[in-house]
């Protein structure tokens, strides 16, 4: 059976291709949103924040081979679970990660490691500071940025903007829209909202991460890229195509070994 731990637009793509191969599938996700995005799966999906002990036993109750990973670039903490979860249970470990966008270096981009520097930097600067990092990581920016001061583009769902209303957001700096979003639309928000300054993760080609930049650029206001987390992933693939074909390869392996057993 193949646990995928979904988390991106493309699970939607992969468990589509996963059909094809034979094999029972149980996918997971996090979130309402999350779960709106499969509804169309033809599969059994989970909705709920794993922890580590959840997923250990998920695991052993469905008799799980094969981990894939198809979580957000920036969800680290469920993928390094799951890292060690695989080894633990010598389960199969397979991660599809988007690629990195391609941003030239110039006097518009900033980068950070990680949300805190993200936010040290942002505090330094003047004037608003519009989020698009998502909700989850709000608190550290409203740690240290007056709540006056941010924008926050988020999910339209309303448990994100209680999160968003409970650390002293209110309907003026609030912004509930899925994207991605052009870079016309990008900078038609940037201008309506003043901003002085833009806070992105490197989301990739899917995420829009791009056209932020570039709204940035035309802007002539610095952009902040949060730089991804640095995980060690056994079994990378930028293709889904890619991925699959090893995953083939190793359930036919598995095959010929058991039946040689």
């Amino acid at each position: 059976m193949i646990l995928v731990l979904c988390g991106t637009s493309e699970g939607r793509q992969l468990l589509k291709e996963l059909e094809a191969i034979g094999q029972k599938i149980v996918a997971t996700v996090t979130t309402t949103h999350g779960m709106e995005c499969l509804k169309d799966s033809n599969n059994e999906v989970l909705t709920g924040k794993l922890t580590e002990e959840g997923l250990s036993k998920l695991v052993g109750d469905r008799g799980i081979k094969y981990i894939i990973d198809i979580t957000h670039p920036y969800a680290e903490n469920i993928s390094l679970m799951a890292i060690r979860v695989s080894k633990e249970k010598k389960l199969h470990y397979l991660r599809y990660e988007r690629q990195a966008t391609e941003i030239p270096a110039d006097e518009t981009v900033i980068r950070a490691e990680g949300y805190k520097e993200a936010a040290e930097i942002a505090a330094k600067h003047e004037g608003r500071v519009f989020l698009t990092v998502g909700s989850n990581q709000l608190p550290i920016f409203s740690q240290v940025i007056k709540p006056q001061r941010l924008i926050a583009r988020v999910l339209p769902a309303s448990e994100v903007i209680k999160k968003c209303e409970d650390l002293g957001l209110t309907a003026d700096s609030i912004i509930a829209m899925k994207g991605p979003f052009s870079t016309e639309l990008n900078k038609e928000m940037f201008s309506m909202y003043k901003a002085a300054l833009v806070l992105s993760k490197d989301s990739g080609a899917a995420g829009g991460t791009i056209e932020k930049v570039e709204a940035c650029r035309q802007l002539g206001i610095p952009i902040i890229i949060v730089n991804r987390p640095h995980i060690e992933y056994p079994n990378q693939y930028d293709s889904i195509g890619e991925l699959l074909i090893k995953l083939k390869e190793m359930i036919k392996h598995e095959i010929k070994t058991a039946s040689k057993a």
